[in-house]
Parts: C-alpha cells; structure tokens; sequence
C-alpha cells in the first residue's frame, strides 16, 4: 500500500512596527545553511491529524510544518510616507514528524519531498522580504497596507503547498512524473528569488536539471546562505561541507565560489533491491554579471559507490600558460589501505563551459595511487599531500 506524504503547514507572520530585539513567534530554527536531515524530524505525529487520514485509508510518512515570521525596526517618516527595515525569518518547527522505517533504508525520495515543502517556505519568505522592503507606506495607514501584501502573499504560498502535494499525491498515490517536474520547479524558483516558474511546463524548466545553471545571488547575501539556496538538484549540503567552501579571485576579477554536495544515488539491476550509492559532486560558481553566477561543474568524486573525505583544495601551475590550474585532493578508505585521489582542471575559459576540463594525469605527472598492502604487496602512494603536489608541480613547471 501507498502511502500519503502530506506535508502540515503552519503560517504565523506577526509584523512589528517597533523596534523589538525578538521575534513575535520565536519557535523552530533556521536551516537555510545546509539541507534537512531526518534528525530534524523530532516530533510526534499529530493524532487529530492522523485520524482525519485514517478515515481516507491513508497515512503519513512525513510531514513538516515550517513558519514564516517577519517584524519590522522602528519607520522612518519623509514627506508623510515611513519607510521600515524588516525582517524576515523562515523556521523549520519542531512539530516536523517521521514515521519508521521511512527515515530508513531507500526513503530518500519522502525526504526529498518533504525539502520541497520547505524550501517553497523559503521562496516565499524571500518574496514576502522583498514585496514589504521595495516600498515606503502610508504614515496612517501602514499597518493596513502591511497586512494586504503579506495576506495576498501568505494566500498564494498556502495555494502553492496544498498544489503541490495535490498534484504530487493524489489521494494517496504518488505521482513520480509530477514529483520531478515539481522538484525542478521549485530548485528553479529558490535559485533566483521568484515564484514564476510554479506552474511552469517541463521545457521552461530543463536547464535546471543540467550542469551550467546561471542563478542569482542577493546583493549581501552571505556565502554560505547562497551556496546552499544554489546547490545543485538532488543534492545534500551538510554540516561538514561548510568548511570546504572556497573563495577565490584565481580565475575572474570578482571571486568564484567552490563548494561540494553530496548526492545519493540507487544501481541495480531491475527486479533486484537497489544499492545505496553516494558520490560527492564539486562545482564553482563564476561571476557573470551583477548579482549572477554560472554553477559550472567540476567533477564527481566516489569510491565504488561509497563516500570520499575531501583534502586540500588549491591553484597551481601545472601546464604551460601562466594562469593556474585548480587541484582537488581527495581519500578512500580501502581495505589495506588508502587510496589517494589527485585530480587537476584547466582554468575557465569563456564562453564559460558547463563542466571544467581535467587535465590528464600523464600532462600534469600528478598521479593518484594507493597506500597500504593490496594483493599481498606493499603498495606506496607518491602524492599524499599538498607538499607532495606543490613540490611536483614546480619542479615541472618551474612556477
């Protein structure tokens, strides 16, 4: 039996006209720097609710319940119309529930769904702070004009949830082919601030799915925020991938931005349980004009379907021009050993491409290789450092 992913959706948007140093409904935390796991997922299933599905035949997986909060510094009046500052928090509640074994073994599809349901919160409190910041309101009459606007937003954001879940699961039976096209409409909506491509048609949207992508940073808006709104589709930013965020001016005037996500994926052959597989995929955002990037990717790093632990991360010379090549140092625990991955890519070029071109190891003499006993024989990896790489690298290409 099928079972219903259904998502509760709880809207508490309380301006403040005042300063204030809290939130009106402070409840939940952010989690707009990295993706959700199913840890966040603490809550209990609502028994109000569960009966409502029972009576249908139908339960829920999993659900969340995310908040948009806003408020607003004290106004300055010019001229008879204030202007204020506001505010605008998107939390995820700790009512968000999940029933065993859905945060198990090949479930990873709810959770996709249920970050879907967050991340439409997050399109829109994104509007809400723009429609509200934009303009100036009556000195009368602004708590009037406040409320239409975050009313008339609040309405097409709930619309857009009970949507979604309705054209994705139709009285409890999931639709795969809406559920994809819903995930690239939403990734395409969080990448540049808009709610246009909502009922969007699968060739409006194609290139989200594609390395390549251009998509729009705030002006301000922190690194990490946007690496994370940015991330590719179907892809996971965690805790631990923070610190692998790079910024570089390297390869254009105004820094690119490195980052890494994780990805997970299923092989096997058809009739067979699948294999949980995961891979970790790096890309670099180049600058192209004010405010936008080029997601261009680097490569997929994996180890017979296991997991890498990224090294260091580093420009060298290694070919003939001047200009520096990017290096990506990763490992795999294998048994006996270790193995050590040492890739090189060529600077971008333009027209900008949609994946970097990576060096051959015979060009570059930096080679990748084993540490450790394998088949019985001691095997020895000459590049397991940084130092190790640097020093080859110059020694080559006297830089």
């Amino acid at each position: 039996m099928k079972h219903l992913i259904i998502a509760a959706i709880m809207i508490c948007c309380a301006p403040a006209l005042h300063a204030q140093s809290e939130w009106i409904a402070p409840e939940g935390f952010t989690v707009n720097y990295r993706t959700l796991t199913w840890d966040d997922f603490k809550g209990k299933e609502d028994k109000e609710h569960a009966a409502a599905l029972a009576a249908r035949n139908l339960q829920a997986e999993a659900y969340v319940s995310p908040a948009i909060y806003f408020k607003a510094d004290s106004g300055k009046v010019e001229n008879g119309r204030v202007k204020f500052h506001f505010h605008i928090k998107c939390a995820f509640q700790s009512r968000a529930f999940v029933r065993k074994p859905s945060n198990e073994e090949h479930s990873y599809y709810v959770q996709i769904h249920e970050q879907d349901h967050y991340d439409i919160a997050l399109i829109y409190a994104h509007l809400l702070q723009d429609l509200l910041s934009s303009r100036d309101y009556s000195q009368d009459k602004y708590q009037e004009e406040i409320d239409k606007i975050s009313n008339d937003l609040i309405a097409k954001y709930d619309q857009t949830q009970k949507t979604y879940d309705g054209e994705v699961n139709p009285e409890g039976r999931d639709d795969v082919q809406k559920q994809t096209l819903w995930d690239k409409r939403i990734k395409k909506c969080l990448e540049n601030y808009t709610d246009r491509f909502i009922s969007s048609a699968e060739e409006a949207i194609q290139n989200v799915a594609v390395p390549g992508t251009v998509v729009k940073r705030l002006p301000g808006e922190p690194t990490l925020q946007f690496v994370v709104r940015a991330r590719p589709l179907y892809t996971e930013f965690t805790t631990e991938l923070k610190s692998k965020i790079m910024e570089t001016s390297e390869w254009s005037e105004n820094p690119g931005i490195i980052a890494f996500y994780n990805q997970r994926y299923y092989v096997g052959d058809e009739g067979a349980t699948p294999k949980d597989c995961y891979r970790t995929l790096a890309y670099i955002f180049m600058p192209t004009a004010d405010n936008y990037y080029k997601r261009i990717l680097i490569d997929s790093f994996s180890n017979d379907g296991k997991q890498v632990k990224l090294g260091k991360v580093f420009f060298a010379n290694a070919d003939s021009d001047q200009t520096k090549e990017l290096v990506i140092m990763a490992t795999a625990t294998e048994p006996g050993g270790t193995m050590y991955y040492n890739r090189v890519y060529d600077n971008v070029l333009k027209p900008m491409p949609g994946q970097l071109r990576r060096i051959p190891e015979a060009k570059t003499k930096i080679e990748s290789g084993f540490e450790g006993t394998k088949n019985g024989k001691q095997c020895h990896s000459k590049f397991r450092s940084e130092d190790d790489v640097a020093e080859a690298l110059k020694k080559e290409w006297h830089n």
